[in-house]
């Protein structure tokens, strides 16, 4: 029941159960706020995407054609294959920097927590130039590999250059969410299994690794969500050859004024992230069972 229930006496000497909704009241500009500027605009969305050209039917026409077009399924099939490797790398990457941060005490955690979340002060359009000068076919790069007589190599306009962007600013969310997790593990017991005759690729194979995997699904789900969400990144950084759903919805919108479908697009959009988010919750939830 909703609120907080306490007994009041009535005349009769009876108590009788009241509730107190002042809780639910202090809430209610936080949900109104949410209702209206969340749950309103998805709802309109959503609407627009089964509405027919006529506007007084609905129809689920384009969905149909998003799953039926295989130019839409390869744009889709992009941008998870584009989460996925994302999140693989700030795993090999984060992992280690998350531990050092972990275990780092004083002004050189301080120092760490700061290096590594810096690219968040910057804004994406600056950080995103800033990119494009280096991984340009003049940048500093192909400038340095030129120097020492060797073929440049061409990173803008391709996947592996908006891999390594959205890498560098996504990265932080990932170690962060690792690191907070190994603060919670005492470190004896890697001593202990050290002491048992334990190597270190061991210790961390059966002892950090399993006990650390609630941060990396965490951080994963994180870097997904924004990495399937990025626009800016990919539109400076790519070309027609790196489309993704976001950059489409923009497309169909602003070039085609498309205006259902790129609707619909947004709903497949989020289901895509929705999907990944249960998958976190099962995961969550068999990590809780298989902790001892």
């Amino acid at each position: 029941m909703p609120g907080n229930t306490y007994t009041v006496d009535s005349p009769l000497g009876h108590g009788e159960a009241c509730v107190d909704w002042r809780p639910l009241a202090l809430l209610a500009p936080l949900f109104l706020f949410l209702v209206v500027f969340f749950l309103g605009p998805l709802f309109i969305n959503f609407q627009q995407s089964i509405r027919a050209p006529d506007g007084a039917s609905l129809t689920g026409a384009y969905y149909l054609k998003i799953f039926s077009d295989s130019y839409y399924l390869v744009v889709l099939l992009q941008t998870v294959l584009l989460g996925l490797v994302v999140v693989a790398v700030c795993i090999i990457a984060g992992y280690p920097m998350a531990y050092v941060v972990a275990r780092s005490r004083g002004r050189a955690r301080t120092l760490l927590v700061f290096v590594l979340v810096a690219p968040l002060l910057v804004s994406v359009v600056v950080r995103s130039f800033g990119w494009m000068v280096i991984l340009g076919s003049d940048g500093m790069i192909n400038s340095m590999l030129k120097f020492f007589g060797l073929p440049g190599i061409k990173l803008m306009y391709t996947w592996t250059g908006i891999t390594i962007a959205l890498v560098h600013v996504l990265l932080p969310f990932m170690v962060l969410a690792i690191a907070s997790t190994i603060e919670t593990l005492d470190s004896s017991m890697e001593e202990a299994a050290q002491v048992l005759g334990a190597r270190r690729l061991q210790v961390f194979r059966y002892v950090l690794l399993p006990l650390s995997l609630e941060g990396i699904i965490t951080g994963s789900i994180l870097t997904f969500t924004l990495t399937v969400g990025s626009f800016v990144t990919v539109m400076l950084l790519g070309n027609n050859a790196t489309m993704v759903l976001p950059l489409l919805i923009y497309q169909r919108l602003t070039v085609a004024s498309d205006w259902p479908t790129a609707a619909a697009l947004g709903i497949v959009l989020l289901l895509v992230v929705v999907v990944f988010l249960w998958l976190q919750a099962r995961l969550h939830r068999r990590t809780k069972r298989e902790r001892p």
